[in-house]
């Protein structure tokens, strides 16, 4: 715990520092950068002691005359795996925003924007190491106003202050859902601090309304559909490295803070569990169905955030009904499976959001139908880029297999164990799951093969030396290493997801269900990797005995034009449009062409796009009525003195009457 105070402190002295040092920009992001590395080093290895070492847990209390709390933190197994997916994506995403910053020459003040950086790291260490709900919703609400300002860095763009309006509209609306749960657990308890709150036994009509606030509080912020309505706007208009801090680790943070609650009420209805269950179902698909549409890179990543949020939920939702049915088998094993995919999600979406980065940065345009051939320019992103793409579509020797195979594993164990109704609910998770898995493999073979394959679509020549410096590609090679290390050897990312369950639980996992675990998952990996080290060794013989003969390169065959031409190639739209009309009913897939006619034909073109149910049709009507609302309502904010002062007197009789009764 001392060294988390050590990083608290090194991060809020900076602030002030870097924003004294405005003027001298290059020492005050040296400043910004020395201060990062420092701290996330001393997280990391706090972290780490907790899970590995098995170091005893301190708490930290500092008196003070805060109403109903106190600064109160310490550190458990769960807020230390938390901690060590955030420093891991804080110290990549950092560093690379260092450099995505360093050329910027726009009119905004560097410094400030680095300075935001580090208040938001500091708000989420207090969110995680918080034992306190005060304290919990005060950095709660410091890091929902940290992210409004770093989303909205570009704000003369009309665009990107609607996407900083709807994302604060939306987490403060979620705020008053928390305010609300904490008061009821608190009232309950006869405390704030969470540990007594632990203590205190919760009766069934009772956790089942604090799991419903729990619910639309931290789902908001996670990005449950149909919650999610500020995610897709925030991701695309943020600076790339905010991009992969708000997908990597703020709405882990939902996560985090329903996991929280969960070990605090132990015993929840049985539907609970199963609203979980389709919550994941329904955010899993629809999310992925939602991405295949897109045809911007980083809004096609967004919708993949919530893809992957619903397989964390899936294994949540699955824990609980386990945890109902008294089966530690079924909860031991989906409660580790949605840890690990919260890390391994936080690891392999970083990298391809740093990595998208890159391409925009490169191309000056988002638009994937506008690229094309980039990997004979951009080659360390392109194949660090493949990486993270077949991580996320959960394919064997990257780590999203790792934990997809846990999350289907507690769901078939869910199927031996439990009730019809529990057969049921798991086997449609498993149905979805496979789906899932599918449709994020042909979503990301059409973004790699869009933006990195085939020939330029635009009319933009590319150059060489586009990748940048070590900088920008360092931070996104140390992902992409996480992603393969993980995969070829899970056990201490699996031991410490299950140390996290322990914390949860408030039981030890024994060490040989966690063999039992483990023994066919290394397996698997253990043939893979022999496969392709075959591979490899053939394919090394071949290029020792055929290296001397020479290959021609030559257009591909043009189908009897003249020659090929970049409009001949699968756009985007092209490629998603054979499987997106199979679920257009659901997506509300359109398409608008102009189809080629006679001999001779004009220009035709085709635009397609998916319109997203739940902005489109429940919170737009909302946020007009709102909007027409609160126009009618400003008449109250007249400008004038004396209406505030009779505001305030008019409150004050209304408070002493209310006293004096």
């Amino acid at each position: 715990m001392t060294l988390i105070l050590y990083c608290l402190l090194i991060l809020a002295v900076s602030i002030p520092l870097m924003l004294a040092l405005a003027r001298f920009k290059k020492i005050s992001a040296h400043v910004y950068l020395g201060s990062l590395v420092v701290a996330c080093a001393l997280g990391l290895f706090s972290a780490s002691g907790v899970l590995s070492r098995g170091i005893a847990p301190v708490d930290f209390r500092l008196a003070g005359t805060i109403p109903l709390g106190e600064f109160y933190i310490g550190m458990d197994a769960l807020s230390a795996f938390f901690l060590l997916l955030f420093f891991i994506l804080s110290l990549a995403a950092g560093i690379y925003g260092y450099g995505y910053m360093r050329d910027y020459k726009g009119g905004r003040n560097l410094p400030a924007h680095f300075s935001l950086c580090h208040l938001l790291m500091i708000v989420i260490i207090l969110v995680v190491v918080a034992k306190n709900a005060v304290l919990f919703l005060a950095a709660w609400e410091l890091m929902t106003l940290a992210s409004y300002f770093l989303i909205t860095f570009y704000n003369e763009h009309e665009r990107v202050r609607k996407a900083g309006y709807v994302f604060l509209i939306a987490t403060h609306t979620g705020t008053f859902c928390l305010l609300g749960m904490f008061l009821l657990m608190g009232v309950h308890a006869g405390s704030m601090d969470f540990d007594r709150m632990a203590m205190a036994p919760f009766p069934l009509g009772m956790a089942a309304g604090i799991f419903v606030l729990a619910f639309l509080g931290f789902g908001v912020k996670a990005g449950f559909i149909p919650l999610h309505v500020w995610l897709p706007h925030a991701h695309p208009e943020a600076p790339t490295h905010v991009s992969a801090l708000l997908s990597g680790v703020v709405i882990k943070i939902g996560i985090y803070g329903l996991i929280r609650i969960m070990s605090i009420v132990k015993d929840f209805p049985l539907w609970c569990g199963i609203v979980l269950l389709a919550t994941g179902i329904v955010s899993g698909v629809a999310g992925v169905l939602y991405a295949l549409g897109q045809h911007e890179i980083k809004k096609l990543l967004a919708y993949h955030s919530i893809e992957n949020i619903g397989i964390i939920t899936l294994g949540l939702g699955i824990g609980m009904i386990g945890r109902y049915y008294h089966q530690d088998t079924v909860s031991y094993i989906g409660y580790a499976a949605a840890l690990l995919h919260t890390f391994n999600h936080a690891v392999f979406k970083g990298l391809l959001f740093l990595s998208a980065g890159t391409v925009i940065r490169s191309t000056h345009t988002g638009e994937m139908d506008h690229m094309g051939g980039l990997l004979k320019w951009l080659p360390w992103t392109g194949h660090l880029f493949l990486i993270g793409s077949l991580s996320i579509c959960g394919l064997p020797l990257f780590n999203g297999f790792i934990s997809e195979w846990l999350v289907f594993r507690s769901l078939l164990e869910g199927v031996f164990h439990l009730d019809m109704c529990g057969i049921i609910f798991s086997t449609a998770a498993i149905v979805a799951l496979g789906l899932i898995g599918g449709l994020a493999a042909l979503c990301f073979a059409k973004a790699f093969g869009t933006v990195f394959l085939g020939h330029n679509r635009s009319e933009h020549e590319h150059h060489h030396n586009m990748e940048g410096d070590f900088v920008l590609v360092a931070p996104v090679a140390m992902l992409a290493a996480l992603c393969l290390w993980v995969g070829l050897f899970p056990q201490e990312m699996v031991s410490y997801a299950f140390q996290g369950v322990k914390s949860m639980e408030g039981a030890a996992v024994p060490v040989v269900f966690r063999q039992a675990i483990l023994g066919p998952l290394l397996s698997v990996t253990k043939v893979l990797f022999a496969g392709i080290a075959i591979f490899l060794f053939f394919a090394l013989l071949r290029r020792i005995f055929l290296g001397a003969c020479r290959v021609t390169w030559t257009e591909t065959w043009g189908c009897g034009h003249a020659y090929t031409s970049s409009k001949m190639q699968y756009t985007a739209s092209s490629f998603a449009r054979p499987v997106l009309k199979i679920f257009r009913s659901v997506v509300l897939f359109r398409i608008k062409s102009e189809i080629p006619k006679r001999y001779f034909p004009a220009a035709g073109q085709l635009n397609s796009g998916v319109k997203d149910i739940s902005e489109y049709f429940v919170f737009r009507p909302v946020f007009y009525a709102v909007k027409k609302v609160s126009r009618g309502l400003k008449w109250i904010q007249g400008g004038r003195t004396q209406s505030y002062i009779l505001y305030i007197l008019f409150l004050l009789v209304v408070l002493l009457i209310w006293k004096l009764r």
